[in-house]
């Protein structure tokens, strides 16, 4: 047999495998074992990320981002010069982190840094406000107390550009992705 019958027919033999598939959805399968559709799998997420308890001997920082000034344009968000997601307008990004002092920046069409020092087994809620510059949004970062941050992180859903655990295995490339 030919190297070209041979090509052919394992071709033929996935396609056919393929058609044979009725139910191609990823399915996520939770602690009473039902089957879950993306959109349900992403609110769980989301429910379990935003319902995390301090852990002893790290913290978690929530960064959220509210309004709809720029909405169309996603912010890079660094901790410690290293890329930890982009959000967008009515989302969410959150890292746990080594307690001790941590430089966060947030980048569009200017650069804003905002050292913090964080302490094990707290939990941290900025804001990332925008504000109409010349030609893009203009960004910052703040603080928010845990009762703003708490309703504040209710309100938003986990960008799907958040780094977070994978964070040190995701090459930079620098460029804006869309965000959903």
């Amino acid at each position: 047999m030919s190297m070209r019958s041979c090509l052919l027919l394992c071709s033929l033999l996935l396609t056919s495998l393929a058609w044979g598939q009725t139910d191609t959805t990823v399915h996520s399968t939770d602690s009473t074992s039902r089957n879950l559709s993306r959109k349900e799998e992403r609110k769980y997420q989301d429910s379990l990320i935003k319902n995390m308890a301090p852990i002893q001997d790290k913290a978690i920082v929530y960064v959220v981002r509210r309004g709809f000034v720029g909405a169309a344009i996603p912010f890079r968000l660094d901790c410690d010069s290293i890329n930890i997601g982009w959000i967008g307008s009515g989302t969410f990004l959150y890292t746990i982190l080594d307690p001790g002092f941590h430089t966060f920046k947030a980048q569009s069409e200017n650069e804003f840094t905002l050292p913090m020092t964080l302490e094990p087994g707290k939990i941290y809620y900025l804001d990332e406000p925008a504000r109409m510059g010349v030609m893009y949004a203009e960004t910052k970062l703040k603080v928010l107390d845990e009762k703003d941050g708490r309703k504040s992180l209710e309100k938003c859903h986990l960008s799907k550009h958040n780094r977070y655990p994978k964070v040190l295995l995701v090459k930079d490339t620098g460029t804006s992705p869309s965000d959903n």
